[in-house]
């Protein structure tokens, strides 16, 4: 976490007001908004002034109307030329929109480091707002990676700088974004607080993007209580509204939330048509992530309607897309530098023939170990795409994915499976009488032995949390108890080293074996959760093996 500087309140920088209203214009009318900032960049560049700000605007409107790739460009060209004139609080405006620009775009390395840059010079600037709406999206981009800790951490210091700040409407967003990271902790009645007290504010204000996220966010709430319907018509009523604003992002994510919870509801049916939409805008948008997502969600919806042969090719999309992705990134670095290659050659064959092929080499040699700092970017990203980055161990979504085909590949070949779900008694106590830097120590540290004592063939992941979720290879009821009992007692035997000095530490864990009719892992994971809390009611430090048949 970055510490933050006490410094006097201010109010939103101009341009980023001057922004948000050229981007609320881009929503109504995108051709014309869009076709009139770039003729504005024209005219700069020919009188070589004002270009990085036109740049950034035109930027800005491009990623509202949903043209990610063309965006970044922009921003580039904007961040070169403030950079070049030395105006750093330009340079601040550009890094916000550069790093809101690759989150959506899924550049999350290169999303990390404009937040990093940013939030440097905003400190450096003295700029409070602009830190506090950094902070913002540092938790948007953690939620992205479905990091719920870190998204509710930074969420919460973005909420408390806007209230010091006296900026109600970006307190309503704060509240909107914590109350989602909370829920995903199962933390229902908090979450549903902040939902009740960021919408009056949102009326107060007009602010018709904020109703929509807020009710879009209650809705999601009610359906983790099960109130499917309930939960069905805030988003409903959500989606109008940002059909009405023209927010297309946010109108895919929606419609990829409210497929998922009608599709884990067991209305398949229902849920087809929004995963649908959201495809269909994604593709047009070229929204990476969600449509990765919404192509996920389409092949579990056409499996459940039982029609396998859509559900495979939506399967091989899904897996396709993530590949191509990463391909257009790196195609994109390989023709800029064959251009820049050009142009180098050119001038200096006119500069010095003799040195042409000397330089030639050079310049191969530099293309080359800029491909290989590429792939190693691509390499360092598929890795975060998988991983948790507090324990190294696999993270939900990820664990999701491998779960299911190996649930899939048992059932083929009739082999035995079991799930343990487990969760450390009582964390909170340890991190409100330790603070959450030890807190992460015993997480890092229950990682570790939970990998030392469970099989290489075994899949361990952090399920959120201070939860944790194994599935046990090739292994029936009785083997998951030998292994349950023998993952509690390396916890609970021997305390935990730390920082403020060693901790008793003990686990709950739920167990379930695969039976007839588990066609996906959630299902299974639901018994766990129940076998979960069913060790915790009898009082912790144990396990508890749920029946079968």
């Amino acid at each position: 976490m970055l510490p933050l500087n006490p410094m006097a309140p201010t109010a939103a920088h101009p341009i980023a007001e001057h922004i948000a209203a050229v981007c609320a214009q881009a929503q109504l009318t995108p051709d014309a908004t869009l076709a009139a900032l770039e003729a504005d960049l024209v005219r700069a560049r020919c009188a070589q002034e004002g270009v990085g700000l036109a740049a950034l605007i035109y930027g800005a409107a491009l990623l509202q109307a949903g043209d990610g790739g063309a965006s970044v460009e922009m921003l580039g060209e904007a961040e070169a030329d403030a950079r070049d004139a030395g105006d750093d609080e330009l340079r601040l405006q550009v890094l916000v929109a550069m790093s809101k620009a690759l989150t959506i775009t899924g550049n999350l390395q290169g999303a990390l480091e404009a937040f990093r840059e940013g939030m440097e010079l905003s400190r450096a600037l003295g700029d409070r707002h602009t830190e506090g709406v950094l902070l913002l999206g540092l938790g948007f981009f953690h939620g992205q990676l479905e990091e719920s800790e870190p998204y509710e951490e930074y969420t919460r210091l973005a909420l408390a700088r806007f209230r010091e700040l006296g900026d109600p409407q970006r307190v309503a967003l704060c509240l909107n974004n914590l109350a989602g990271s909370i829920s995903r902790r199962k933390r229902y009645a908090e979450a549903l607080a902040c939902y009740e007290e960021a919408l009056p504010i949102a009326l107060s204000l007009g602010w018709r993007r904020g109703q929509a996220l807020i009710l879009g966010g209650h809705g999601g709430v009610l359906f983790h209580q099960g109130h499917i319907d309930e939960g069905r018509e805030k988003y409903l009523a959500s989606n109008a509204i940002l059909e009405e604003l023209g927010d297309v992002f946010q109108l895919t994510r929606h419609l990829n939330l409210l497929g998922r919870a009608l599709l884990e509801g067991g209305r398949p049916s229902e849920a087809l048509p929004c995963i649908e939409a959201a495809v269909r805008h994604a593709e047009a948008r070229r929204f990476e992530i969600e449509l990765s997502q919404a192509l996920e969600l389409l092949s579990r919806a056409q499996e459940a309607l039982g029609d396998a042969p859509a559900a495979l090719r939506a399967l091989r999309r899904h897996v396709e897309e993530g590949a191509a992705a990463g391909i257009r990134r790196t195609e994109e670095i390989v023709r800029k530098l064959k251009v820049e290659h050009r142009l180098s050659i050119a001038k200096r064959e006119a500069e010095q023939q003799e040195s042409r092929n000397e330089e030639l080499a050079a310049v191969n040699a530099a293309l080359t170990e800029a491909l290989g700092r590429q792939q190693a970017l691509q390499d360092e990203l598929e890795r975060l795409a998988r991983t948790d980055p507090l324990t190294g161990l696999f993270n939900r979504r990820y664990m999701e994915e491998l779960g299911n085909r190996e649930i899939e590949r048992c059932q083929r070949s009739r082999a035995p499976l079991s799930v343990m779900l487990a969760d450390v008694d009582h964390f909170k106590r340890i991190n409100d009488r330790y603070g959450h830097s030890v807190g992460d120590e015993v997480l890092v540290e229950m990682a570790a032995r939970l990998r030392r004592n469970v099989r290489g063939v075994d899949l361990v992941a952090r399920w959120g949390g201070e939860e944790f979720c194994v599935l046990l290879v090739e292994t029936d009821g009785e083997g998951a108890r030998f292994a349950a009992e023998r993952v509690r007692r390396a916890i609970a035997q021997r305390p935990f080293e730390t920082s403020a000095g060693p901790i008793k530490v003990t686990l709950s864990l739920g167990v379930v074996a695969l039976e007839e009719g588990h066609a996906r892992l959630a299902s299974l994971l639901r018994q766990a959760d129940v076998a979960l809390y069913t060790a915790k009611d009898r009082g912790r430090d144990q396990y508890f093996l749920a029946p079968t048949g």
